[in-house]
């Protein structure tokens, strides 16, 4: 099905349309709830209530956008509702943070899986706020005035946690000796 015929049979509320669309969309927009989570179960869990919200709004949709950055808006979205429901982390105000900031930037190979395993096993490790503002921020190319916005939290707050979080992936990096020229060299 052409994809202009199919947002539109989406917006009609088309069963088949919008199991294509799922078919499509279902895979990536679960790789996004499990960097909000880190939980198979509740990165499932959040993918079906944003897949039924999708599915709700459908006739809110704009054909004339893109699709899938529409359907990434409302899974990003419900991933963050998840976290204001759970309270499950607790933002520390430090503005000492700010003096000294570092801002050296890994290089890696697309090419190279074992890194991008190793990156996304040290993710799941940073502590809850750490993650959810690191991803708002690096991953969904979000504005600390959104994170704070959506988190209910300070501009500094979203500042803060970003440069902990990127500390705590520098020296977990550093721990298993990779550095910019492991990386790139191999």
């Amino acid at each position: 099905m052409k994809e202009d015929k199919l947002k539109k049979k989406f917006i009609q509320g088309n069963k088949r349309a919008f199991d294509l669309i799922y078919r499509d969309y279902s895979a990536a927009m679960y790789t996004i709830c499990l960097r909000y989570t880190s939980n198979e179960d509740k990165a499932a869990d959040v993918l079906q209530d944003a897949f039924i919200k999708i599915y709700q709004k459908r006739e809110s949709y704009n054909p004339t956008y893109n699709l899938g950055g529409w359907i990434r808006r409302i899974v990003v979205n419900e991933a963050i509702n998840l976290y204001r429901s759970e309270k499950k982390f607790e933002f520390i105000e430090d503005d000492s943070f700010f003096e000294a900031e570092d801002d050296t930037e890994l290089i890696l190979e697309d090419s190279d899986q074992n890194i991008k395993q190793l990156l996304a096993d040290i993710l799941e490790e940073l502590p809850d706020g750490y993650r959810t503002v690191f991803t708002m921020y690096v991953l969904d190319n979000l504005k600390h005035q959104e994170i704070a916005d959506y988190l209910s939290i300070s501009v500094n707050t979203s500042k803060t946690q970003l440069m902990k979080a990127r500390k705590f992936i520098k020296q977990k990096l550093e721990e298993k000796n990779i550095t910019r020229n492991t990386v790139v060299n191999e």
